[in-house]
């Protein structure tokens, strides 16, 4: 699990024992982002010049999950993903848990076809690896499950309809009973795969012409669709990116045929319209957080980025919405 540097215990002395980076140990550090409970990422540099990233735990609800990843699943997936190089001791205090990762430079995250293109082949190989021994792995990602979000949508029905009638759309009732059934039937009909749960823009970079996939904290059991999702629709304030309907079909037909290459069939025509049924809940749901944080004056989020997130989220419902409707 962990990698070696030129003197292991190097990397504890770099790390104090309330799990904060040790400043007489380390030359230089840059603060990369803020997770959800204010602690930073950061890149650092030791006394021999060498970088690293390190990597405190950022979502309480999360602790140990990307650690048990890199122990029991990510030495059987090709080199998608950042060397794990120290880690805390296991047993103390979550909120003292930490991770030293190599540094894998400044990272460009464009979304390029290329880079969703090969991200699905990639995540056709997890989603195809058996999963029964991983019953240790929750079945809910940091969003609530699909079919919760219908739900909400269903309850707050009301306020569904004023959000859809700002955007100029239609959704009769024959449309919802079509949406829930499908919904249903994908939960019944596609089998539990390991999803990396948080595949969004953010989490994918190219490295000297390699794919690198970050962030497996958010690691779980669901339906393909949850990671397919992320991949090719789910918008993000500081990642913005451009999804035509033919470069989603594309990404779903790579995935697809990845999947059979390794011997798992889906049929294709129920998986595109299982997948826009998931897209417009999904959507819809994301539509009701942005205007949320767009009328709020507390957001963390400029108000420009996120109206291009309305925008994008918009534009996947409309899409997924009108192939529905041709079907």
């Amino acid at each position: 699990m962990v990698d070696c540097v030129k003197d292991e215990m190097d990397a504890y002395s770099w790390v104090t024992p309330e799990g904060m980076l040790n400043d007489h140990y380390i030359t230089s550090r840059e603060q990369l982002y803020k997770g959800m409970n204010g602690r930073y990422v950061e890149r650092f540099t030791v006394p021999s010049g060498e970088r690293y990233i390190f990597k405190p735990l950022t979502n309480p609800a999360q602790h140990g999950r990307e650690r048990w990843m890199y122990e029991r699943v990510m030495s059987g997936l090709p080199p998608i993903y950042p060397q794990l190089i120290a880690a805390s001791d296991p047993t103390i205090a979550p909120a003292q848990s930490w991770m030293i990762y190599e540094d894998l430079g400044q990272l460009v995250h464009d979304s390029q076809e290329a880079t969703m293109l090969d991200a699905a082949a990639h995540m056709a190989a997890w989603h195809a690896l058996p999963v029964t021994d991983w019953s240790e792995l929750p079945r809910v990602g940091q969003k609530p499950p699909i079919r919760t979000m219908l739900d909400e949508l269903q309850m707050h029905r009301q306020s569904t309809d004023e959000l859809i009638s700002r955007l100029d759309i239609q959704l009769s009732e024959s449309d919802w009973d079509k949406i829930a059934t499908l919904i249903l039937t994908a939960e019944e009909e596609l089998p539990t795969v390991l999803c990396h749960g948080d595949l969004h823009p953010g989490n994918l970079a190219e490295v000297d012409g390699r794919l690198v996939v970050l962030d497996w904290e958010h690691a779980h059991l669901n339906t393909p669709l949850w990671d397919m999702y992320h991949l090719v629709d789910l918008s993000h304030p500081l990642f913005p990116r451009t999804v035509t309907p033919a470069l989603r079909e594309r990404v779903i037909d790579i995935y697809l045929n990845k999947l059979e290459s390794l011997g798992v069939q889906i049929e294709r025509v129920s998986f595109a319209e299982w997948y826009d049924a998931y897209a417009i809940v999904f959507s819809l749901w994301m539509l009701r957080l942005i205007d949320g944080d767009l009328r709020s004056e507390d957001c963390v989020w400029p108000k420009e980025q996120l109206n291009n997130q309305w925008l994008e989220t918009t534009a996947t419902l409309e899409q997924c919405m009108n192939r529905m409707c041709e079907e």
